[in-house]
């Protein structure tokens, strides 16, 4: 093969693993809003299990491993690992449309990338990070406080 093809070959390929991360954060962020919807709707909602080729996808390589040190020595166990991508797409899909607390949203994110409470400072330093951004971006509006938490919704 020359080494055109041998090139146009590695991006298809980098393309298409692109778009199976890409496909696995809208499923973590359907399931999150239907998390959220139950939650809202007042209904329990149980610990789901993620699919075996979702976690598959997870491990992609090129994904960073991320220690995590807790806030407070001796509080928390540190989570040691890695840690399915939280993009753009996968906040906002955890948004939705509805106005959720910070609270909320972090907890949704745990049950749709199905970790344990040992990522919470991770995954709560990650939304804290991105929401922060976006509003400046104007991308999301703080439109009150609930419990002493921002309340977020999708700017309009």
């Amino acid at each position: 093969m020359s080494e055109h093809w041998i090139e146009v070959e590695a991006r298809i390929e980098q393309e298409i693993e692109q778009t199976e991360r890409r496909l696995v954060e809208l499923k973590q962020a359907r399931s999150a809003i239907s998390v959220l919807a139950r939650k809202q709707n007042g209904v329990a909602v149980p610990a789901e299990s993620t699919p075996e080729k979702t976690r598959a996808k997870r491990s992609a390589p090129g994904q960073a491993k991320v220690s995590v040190r807790s806030r407070k020595p001796g509080r928390r166990a540190k989570h040691r690992g890695k840690l399915p991508a939280t993009g753009a797409a996968f906040w906002l899909g955890i948004l939705g449309d509805a106005q959720h607390t910070g609270r909320e949203i972090v907890d949704a994110a745990m049950v749709a990338l199905n970790l344990d409470d040992s990522a919470r400072d991770a995954i709560y330093s990650r939304a804290s990070n991105w929401f922060n951004g976006a509003v400046k971006k104007s991308l999301v509006q703080i439109v009150g406080e609930r419990d002493g938490v921002n309340v977020y919704q999708r700017a309009g």
